[in-house]
């Protein structure tokens, strides 16, 4: 699998308790040139992560190991930090305040998870 690197050293938060996607994760961010930040697997850990490390996107698994990524999305919405939310779940399972947000359904192909992560980290216009 080849990627265009267009996310040349860019910080990318995964929060996510699965050991095999956090592979695939790490393996098609990696291939962008980005830098994966964690892997989180616990909410603790995830939102120390959002809190206090320079960021330009994450990617959220809806449910983690003790509770959900919905704080750990509010902090970094708080701090304009782009983000998706990977779930099974239906729309309608997601918080409402979040529900809006993108979202990639499980399961989702490393190509869909890239062209996701390449549509956070465009430059912004004027920018």
């Amino acid at each position: 699998m080849t990627f265009h690197r267009n996310a040349e050293g860019r910080q990318v938060l995964v929060v996510e308790d699965e050991m095999t996607i956090v592979l695939a994760i790490e393996e098609a961010l990696l291939a962008l040139g980005a830098q994966v930040v964690g892997p989180a697997s616990r909410v603790d850990v995830a939102i120390q992560l959002a809190s206090e490390v320079s960021l330009d996107a994450a990617i959220l698994d809806v449910n983690i190991r003790g509770g959900n990524s919905y704080a750990v999305a509010d902090i970094l919405a708080e701090r304009g930090i782009p983000f998706v939310f990977c779930s099974g779940y239906s729309d309608w399972a997601i918080e409402e305040r979040h529900r809006d947000r993108p979202r990639l359904t499980k399961p989702y192909s490393l190509n869909e998870l890239t062209e996701r992560v390449l549509q956070m980290l465009e430059p912004l216009p004027n920018a």
